[in-house]
C-alpha cells in the first residue's frame, strides 16, 4: 500500500490553525477556579486505544451527501465507549482486504478536507459516549477496487490493526485504488458542514421573506385568457393573462408550464427561453419563502392578481402545426389538471415552441415587445463562449456579487462565477434506501442565479438527479416497455424536487455512473430483488433494455416539463462508462456532460482541451451537443476543492442538438 500526505495551500491551512485543541462539550465555567480546578482544566486526556473505541463504517450519516457526480464518500465513526476521556489526532492508517483476506492495492493519500470542507489536523478530545469521524473519499469507480471488503485500522501510535467491517446492506463503496483519508475531526463539525450546505452566505436573487408560503394555486382558481396575439416576420407570438380568482397562492419556481395542442392531436411543451429583458422584467414577481434556510422560491398571486405569459415559435418551412388551444398548469410540469385556453382562430407555428418567464401584466404592448426581441434573437454567438462554473457541494463562488469562480480557495479567482449544478434529488432517497443527504449547495444556487438575475452573466443553475438503472426497479421484468416506465418514474420525481427553485440553465440531467465493477449496485449492469434490495438476481442487462431507462427519463422531461433532459456519463471503455452501460446505442439530439480522464489539476482550460487533460465525449453525439465538461475533480479524483466545470454556451439548446417534438408519454404508475 503507498501512503502520502496531500495538504491545501497553506492560506486554506491557516483559517483554522489557532484551534489546536477541539473539545466536543464542556461543562459550565466558574467564575473564579480555584487551583485545583486550574490543575485539572490544564490535564489532558490519554491517546484513545482501540480497547476506548467502537469503530464502524455506518451505511449513511443523516445529511451528508455520500454519493454523486462521480465521487463517494464514506465516513469511520469512532465512538468512545470507556468511562474517561481520550484523545485522537491525525489520521489512522488503514488497509483494504478482500473478502477472501487478500490484501486490495491501495494508495492512501493523508488530506485536510473531507468531502464538504477543510478539516485541519487538530486534537480531538473524546468524552464517553461521543464521536470522531475520518472520512474516506474516492471516485465512485476506483481502479482495481472490491464492493467486499474489511478495513485493517490501525490508530495513530499504535501497534496493531483493528477490523473493521463493511457496511451493511447492499449499497456498499467500492474500495481501493486511490483513496483519500480526512484527519479525525469532531461529528459536531460533520453537523455542522452539513447545515452550511443548506444556509446560504449569499442572499437570495430574489426578494426574501419570512411568512409561510402559501399553497400552490389550484387549477379551479385560476383564469386564463389570450391578451393578445402577433405574427411577426420572425414568428409567432402568443399571450396569455393568468389570474387568480381564490385566495392567494403560488406557483412555484420561475417558470410557466404550458402545453400546445395542435389541430390533428399533437401536442407540445413550451420550452424555456432565458432571454436577458424578460428575466429582468420579471425577477420582482418572484418571492423566495425563507423559513430557517430552507428557501423556496415562487410567484405568488394575490387574490385577483395577474401575470403574463408569452410564448413563440420562430418560421420555419418544417414540422409546422396549428396551435388551436393552449394549457396552462399551475405547478413546474405539465400533468393533472391545467387550465385550458382556446383560441379564436389557429396560430400557425414551426418546430418547437418557446415560453419566457413570468411578466407582469399590464401594458400588452411591452410584454410582446419583449417576446418580439427574444423571437428574433440570433440563436447562436460568434464564435465560442466558454463559462466557467461548479457542480454538487463544493467548491463555493466568491465575492458580493457579481460572483467569481475560485481558482481553488477564494485567494483568486478565474473570471465570472457562470453556473451551477446541484443534486435535486437521488433515487436513493426517493425509495427509502438511505439517510444520506443530497450534494446542493445553497450559496452556489443562490449565486449562480444572481449573476443571471441581477447582472446579466452565465447561464444559472441547472438540476441533475442520480439515476438508478432498470436493475433497480421493483417492477423488473426484462422487457423495454417496464424499463422505460422506470425511467418515466424517475423524471416524474426529478421534477417534484425541482420545486420551489428557479433553474435559468435549463436541463435535467440524468446522472448516470455505477460503482465500477460488479456487482453494480446502481441497477445498470446488476438486477436487484428491488429498489434497496440486497440480493442480486441477474448479472446482465441487456444494453437496449438500459437505454429504455434513459428514453423513459429523457420523453417524460420533454413531454411534461419546459426543461431539456441532458445526460452525465463518461467517455471510454470501461465498466462504469456510457459504453460500459450502453453499449453502442447512440444519441444524436441530447447535450453531454462529460468528466474528464480522471485528473486534479486546477491549470484552468480555455475550452475543451486544458494542459493536462481534454474532455471525453461519448455516445457519438455530434459536437453542437457537446454542453459541459468536468474538467478537474472529476470521477472522484480529489483536488482538496471540489468540481470545477466549463460549458459552451452556443451549445446550450443548440438547434443543430434540438431533440424531434416528442410524440406523447402514458407514464405508467406503479
Amino acid at each position: 500500500m503507498a501512503r502520502g500526505t496531500l495538504k491545501p495551500p497553506a492560506a486554506l491551512r491557516a483559517i483554522t490553525a489557532a484551534l489546536a485543541v477541539v473539545l466536543l462539550s464542556a461543562g459550565p465555567a466558574s467564575a473564579r477556579p480555584g487551583p485545583s480546578a486550574d490543575i485539572r482544566a490544564r490535564v489532558v486526556p490519554a491517546p484513545c486505544q482501540a480497547a476506548d473505541l467502537r469503530i464502524s463504517v455506518p451505511a449513511a450519516i443523516k445529511g451528508d451527501p455520500d454519493e454523486g457526480m462521480g465521487k463517494r464518500a464514506e465516513n469511520i465513526v469512532f465512538r468512545n465507549i470507556s468511562e474517561a476521556a481520550c484523545t485522537l489526532r491525525g489520521w489512522p492508517e488503514i488497509t483494504i482486504h478482500a473478502a477472501t483476506g487478500k490484501a486490495v492495492a491501495t494508495e492512501v493519500g493523508d488530506v485536510e478536507y473531507s468531502n464538504l470542507a477543510l478539516v485541519p489536523v487538530a486534537e480531538i478530545v473524546l468524552r464517553p459516549g461521543q464521536d470522531a469521524i475520518v472520512t474516506i473519499m474516492s471516485s465512485a469507480a476506483p481502479a482495481g477496487c472490491v464492493v467486499r471488503w474489511t478495513l485493517g485500522l490501525t490508530l495513530p501510535g499504535a501497534a496493531s490493526p483493528v477490523t473493521v467491517r463493511e457496511p451493511a446492506g447492499p449499497f456498499v463503496p467500492c474500495l481501493g485504488g486511490q483513496l483519500r483519508l480526512s484527519p479525525f475531526y469532531a461529528e459536531q463539525t460533520l453537523t455542522r458542514d452539513i447545515r452550511a450546505l443548506s444556509a446560504s452566505v449569499a442572499p437570495p436573487a430574489f426578494a426574501a421573506d419570512a411568512a409561510t408560503e402559501p399553497a400552490t394555486c389550484t387549477t379551479a382558481a385560476l383564469r386564463a385568457v389570450v391578451s393578445s396575439v402577433a405574427i411577426e416576420p420572425a414568428g409567432s407570438i402568443i399571450e396569455i393573462r393568468l389570474s387568480n380568482t381564490g385566495p392567494a397562492c403560488v406557483l412555484p419556481g420561475g417558470w410557466p408550464t404550458v402545453k400546445l395542442e395542435m389541430a390533428g392531436g399533437a401536442s407540445q411543451v413550451a420550452k424555456i427561453f432565458p432571454d436577458t429583458q424578460a428575466v429582468r422584467a420579471g425577477r420582482t414577481l418572484l418571492t423566495t419563502y425563507d423559513r430557517g434556510g430552507a428557501e423556496r422560491t415562487a410567484l405568488t398571486l394575490q387574490t385577483g392578481g395577474s401575470v403574463s405569459v408569452a410564448l413563440f415559435a420562430a418560421v420555419g418551412s418544417s414540422a409546422c402545426g396549428r396551435v388551436t388551444s393552449l394549457v396552462v398548469y399551475p405547478t413546474a410540469s405539465a400533468r393533472g389538471a391545467g387550465r385550458v385556453v382556446r383560441l379564436s382562430s389557429a396560430v400557425r407555428i414551426c418546430g418547437q415552441a418557446r415560453v419566457l418567464s413570468f411578466l407582469p401584466s399590464g401594458g400588452g404592448a411591452k410584454v410582446l415587445a419583449i417576446a418580439a426581441g427574444a423571437l428574433s434573437a440570433p440563436a447562436q454567438s460568434a464564435g465560442s463562449t466558454f463559462y466557467y462554473g461548479t457542480d454538487s457541494s463544493a467548491p463555493q463562488a466568491c465575492g458580493k456579487g457579481p460572483y467569481t469562480e475560485p481558482t481553488g480557495s477564494c485567494d483568486s479567482t478565474a473570471g465570472p462565477y457562470g453556473e451551477y449544478i446541484g443534486e435535486v434529488g437521488s433515487f436513493l432517497n426517493w425509495q427509502g434506501c438511505t439517510t444520506a443527504g443530497l450534494a446542493w449547495n445553497q450559496s452556489d444556487y443562490n449565486m449562480a442565479t444572481d449573476n443571471v438575475v441581477d447582472y446579466t452573466i452565465g447561464l444559472g443553475a441547472a438540476a441533475y438527479w442520480f439515476a438508478a438503472g432498470p436493475g433497480r426497479d421493483p417492477h423488473y421484468n426484462g422487457t423495454a416497455s417496464e424499463a422505460m416506465a422506470w425511467g418515466q418514474e424517475q423524471a416524474e420525481q426529478a421534477l417534484d424536487d425541482m420545486d420551489g427553485k428557479v433553474f435559468n440553465f435549463r436541463y435535467v440531467f440524468m446522472d448516470i455512473e455505477n460503482n465500477g465493477t460488479p456487482p453494480d449496485e446502481d441497477g445498470w449492469n446488476t438486477v436487484w430483488n428491488g429498489a434497496c434490495g440486497d440480493s442480486v438476481t441477474s448479472g446482465y442487462i441487456p444494453a437496449s433494455i438500459d437505454y429504455a431507462t434513459w428514453q423513459g427519463f429523457a420523453s417524460y422531461i420533454d413531454n411534461h416539463s419546459p426543461y431539456l433532459a441532458g445526460v452525465y456519463s463518461s467517455g471510454g471503455d470501461w465498466y462504469g462508462s456510457w459504453t460500459g452501460i450502453f453499449g453502442g446505442e447512440q444519441l444524436a439530439s441530447t447535450a453531454e456532460w462529460t468528466f474528464t480522464n480522471e485528473q486534479s489539476q486546477l491549470s484552468f482550460p480555455s475550452g475543451f482541451d486544458g494542459s493536462h487533460a481534454s474532455a471525453q465525449w461519448f455516445a457519438s453525439a455530434p459536437a453542437a451537443c457537446d454542453l459541459l465538461w468536468q474538467w478537474s475533480g472529476g470521477n472522484g479524483v480529489l483536488n482538496s476543492y471540489g468540481d470545477f466545470d466549463q460549458a459552451e454556451v452556443n451549445n446550450d439548446a443548440n438547434p443543430s442538438c434540438a431533440p424531434a417534438a416528442p410524440a406523447p408519454v402514458i407514464i405508467h404508475h406503479h
